[in-house]
């Protein structure tokens, strides 16, 4: 019996010390979150907790988008350079145009329309009834959506005055460049000048002139300071900018599963935490660029959503369309009674 017990002790004590000691599960997670913002603050927060709650056995590294050759280069690190080889990367947080590239089925590019949406609160009730057929995309790729949430909205930022869209169409633009040539085709079929720049690129082509107007949400027109050349925004604020926290099944089904809810629940915190300060942090960093010299231009916004929603044709046209009809219209209809119109 003595014998026994001593056996069990030193199994219990094996089995413990294997357990603080055995390598944690460390997931590398693309970000295109710019460096020091409060979206870059936010997803620190998130590894964080995530460390806090596994004791340390899950690892989250986020590592810039950019170092990658921005988000076309962050799709293909998703992939494994062979079969049956893990994938350089785990995850990857991504915005609408990443998600679109990764998963094109997914459509969540159609939330990216134009005016389709009035304010934050029809984002949010869209955002609730629509996930589930968004992430059907990403789980026949073998890969989880653990949160969604928009992080701004889209204005344009120019290096001249703009009063009305035809204005626009007098300058250089980058809507989506090498990352998303279907929407810089869209708006170039439209009758814009759209230039096809790799993210590497943008700020040289900004700094010479080879861009002159961009769109893009205030948060990284500061942080990258775009606005310096750029120094002349839209205030119309014309379509939300969606992330996804996408993470390789496997890496997922690797973590425990006694820690997913509370995993989850910190991600669902860190979403909150976002759509409440939404409206707030695009406030603050327009703020900010004025404050630093650029303008702030206040034209007719019935204006501008007249022009876009008689082009948003163009968005659906063609062999490679942004914005999937169907869905749109699903959305709209929704909205439509979400209104109460």
């Amino acid at each position: 019996m003595k014998l026994s017990k001593k056996l069990f002790t030193a199994i219990a004590s094996f089995a413990l010390a294997a357990s603080v000691f055995a390598d944690p599960i460390t997931i590398k997670v693309a970000s295109v979150a710019p460096a020091r913002s409060s979206w870059d603050v936010q997803q620190r927060q998130i590894a964080k907790e995530w460390a806090e709650i596994t004791n340390g056995e899950v690892i989250l590294q986020f590592m810039p988008s950019e170092s990658m050759g921005g988000e076309s280069g962050v799709v293909k690190k998703l992939k494994a350079v062979r079969p049956g080889q893990k994938a350089p990367i785990g995850g990857a947080i991504f915005t609408s145009m990443g998600l679109s590239d990764f998963a094109p089925e997914c459509n969540v590019m159609t939330l990216a329309a134009p005016f389709l949406f009035r304010d934050q609160s029809e984002v949010n009730a869209v955002l609730k009834q629509f996930t589930p057929t968004m992430q059907k995309a990403f789980d026949e790729k073998g890969y989880v959506v653990l949160g969604w949430f928009n992080i701004g909205w889209a204005y344009f930022f120019t290096s001249e005055p703009v009063n009305t869209p035809n204005d626009l169409k007098k300058l250089r633009l980058a809507v989506g460049g090498l990352t998303s040539p279907a929407l810089s085709n869209a708006f170039k079929s439209a009758g814009y000048l759209t230039q096809d720049v790799p993210a590497d690129k943008l700020m040289q082509s900004i700094s010479t002139g080879a861009v002159q107007g961009l769109f893009t949400i205030p948060m990284y027109a500061y942080a990258a300071q775009y606005y310096k050349n750029l120094d002349n925004a839209v205030n119309i604020p014309l379509a939300p900018v969606m992330v996804g926290f996408v993470l390789n099944k496997s890496d997922w089904d690797a973590i425990p599963a006694k820690y997913k809810p509370e995993l989850l629940k910190s991600i669902k915190k860190a979403e909150a935490k976002f759509i409440a300060d939404q409206k707030r942090m695009d406030a603050e960093y327009l703020k900010r660029c004025e404050t630093n010299g650029c303008v702030i231009n206040n034209p007719n916004a019935k204006v501008w959503e007249d022009a876009f929603k008689a082009d948003l044709h163009y968005m659906y046209e063609g062999s490679t369309p942004v914005v999937n009809k169907a869905f749109y219209e699903q959305i709209a209809a929704f909205l439509k009674n979400y209104r109460g119109e």
